[in-house]
C-alpha cells in the first residue's frame, strides 16, 4: 500500500493519503511547500536525487482528471479508488468549502475501508465534525485493516485527540505482521501529546522476536528522547544478539546518555540561579 505525505498550502499543516499498492513501509509526515504528494522512496544512496514530487494534480492527470470543481466532483464517483481520493484531498487543499457536502455523500458510500479514511481525513481538513467522528471509530474497529486504522490515528492525532492512541498501541502489541508493528511504532513516536504512552510501548517492543521491530523500537526512543529509557535499552543491549541491533542499541544509549547528562546541567544551571 502506497502511503503518500500530502502537504496542503496555507494553515493546513498535512494532509495523508493511501494508496491501494500492496507492500509499502510507513513513513513519518513531513511538510513541503505547495500541494504536494511525496513519493514513497527506498533508502537512496547517498548523492542520489530523489524522485520527482507528484502533485495532487499530477496524480489527477493521469487519471485523466481536470482540477476544476465540477470535474473533482464528479470524479468522487469514480471507479479508480485513488482518483477518488486525489479528488478529496485537491478540494481540500484549495479549502473548497462549498465541496464538502459532496465529500461527505462520497464518504457515506464508500466501501474501501483504506479510501474511506483519505475522504474523511479531507473532509476534517474542511471542518466536517462527522467525518472526525467516522475516523475515530475507524481507529477503533478491529475488524478495519491496520493501516487503515492507522492511518486513520495519524489524521485524529493531527487534530490533537489522544482518542486514537490505544488503537495504535493495539496494533503494535497484536498484529502478526512485523512492518506493521514497525509502522504502528514510527507513528506512536509521534502521535500528538502521548509520549509517555509511545515510550512505554517502545520500551515493550524492545524485547519483540523481529529485530526489525526492536529496531523502530530503539528509534522511537531517540525521537523521544527518551532518558527515562536508559535502563530499558540497557537490559536489552545485554541480551541482544543481532549485531545490527547492537550497533544501533550502542548508538542510542550514548546519545541519550549525552541528552542526560545535558538535562542535569540546565537542572543544575536553573538551581543555581535561584
Amino acid at each position: 500500500m502506497h502511503i503518500m505525505t500530502i502537504a496542503a498550502s496555507g494553515k493546513k499543516p498535512w494532509l495523508l493519503l493511501l494508496l491501494s499498492v500492496a507492500g509499502a513501509s510507513l513513513a513519518s509526515p513531513n511538510l513541503a511547500a505547495g500541494q504536494q504528494i511525496a513519493p514513497l522512496a527506498p533508502k537512496w544512496l547517498a548523492g542520489t536525487p530523489p524522485p520527482p514530487v507528484e502533485t495532487f494534480a499530477d496524480g489527477l492527470q493521469r487519471h485523466h482528471i481536470d482540477t476544476t470543481e465540477p470535474a473533482l466532483i464528479e470524479a468522487l464517483r469514480n471507479p479508480d479508488g485513488e482518483a477518488r481520493s486525489l479528488a478529496a484531498a485537491q478540494l481540500a487543499a484549495v479549502d473548497d468549502h462549498p465541496a464538502l457536502p459532496q465529500i461527505l455523500h462520497a464518504m457515506e458510500d464508500e466501501r474501501d475501508p483504506q479510501v474511506l479514511v483519505n475522504l474523511a481525513g479531507a473532509a476534517t481538513w474542511l471542518g466536517s465534525r462527522r467525518a472526525l467522528d467516522q475516523l475515530q471509530e475507524i481507529c477503533q474497529n478491529i475488524n478495519m485493516p491496520a493501516l487503515a486504522r492507522l492511518d486513520a490515528a495519524r489524521y485524529v492525532s493531527n487534530k490533537e485527540l489522544t482518542t486514537c492512541f490505544s488503537a495504535v498501541d493495539q496494533i503494535e502489541r497484536a498484529d502478526q505482521t512485523p512492518d506493521i508493528r514497525v509502522q504502528a511504532l514510527v507513528f506512536a513516536a509521534s502521535y500528538r501529546g502521548e509520549q509517555d504512552k509511545a515510550r512505554d510501548l517502545a520500551v515493550y517492543a524492545l524485547a519483540d522476536i523481529e529485530p526489525s521491530v526492536r529496531l523502530a523500537a530503539i528509534d522511537a526512543l531517540h525521537h523521544l528522547r527518551a532518558t527515562n529509557a536508559l535502563p530499558a535499552l540497557d537490559r536489552s543491549l545485554q541480551s541482544e544478539s543481532d549485531n545490527t541491533v547492537r550497533e544501533h542499541l550502542r548508538e542510542t544509549i550514548r546519545i541519550l546518555g549525552l541528552a542526560e547528562k545535558e538535562d542535569r546541567e540546565k537542572e543544575k544551571e536553573k538551581s543555581s540561579d535561584k
